[in-house]
């Protein structure tokens, strides 16, 4: 009887176990639902492959600018150094 009782209080501390994992992960499936609609919402991505390959767009496209706005900084420069 010890020994029933012991595995019934097991199969209950499982199920309860299961039921928190179940809650958790509709939450965490919530969350990740809320973050893609964001992402399609803000970027007009629909996956996060598309954002990863939006965002390694976006860093070439700025380390082209910063390339630009140094050539053009040190074009500036040397102009005003010309005109002294």
């Amino acid at each position: 009887m010890a020994i029933s009782r012991k595995i019934g209080q097991r199969l209950l501390t499982i199920k309860e176990e299961l039921e928190r994992k179940k809650s958790r992960r509709s939450e965490l499936q919530g969350e990740l639902n809320g973050l893609l609609t964001r992402l399609h919402d803000e970027f007009d991505v629909s996956t996060v492959e598309e954002a990863k390959a939006l965002i390694e767009q976006q860093e070439r496209d700025l380390e082209q600018a910063e390339t630009s706005i140094q050539q053009q900084m040190r074009e500036i420069e040397r102009l005003m150094g010309d005109g002294e």
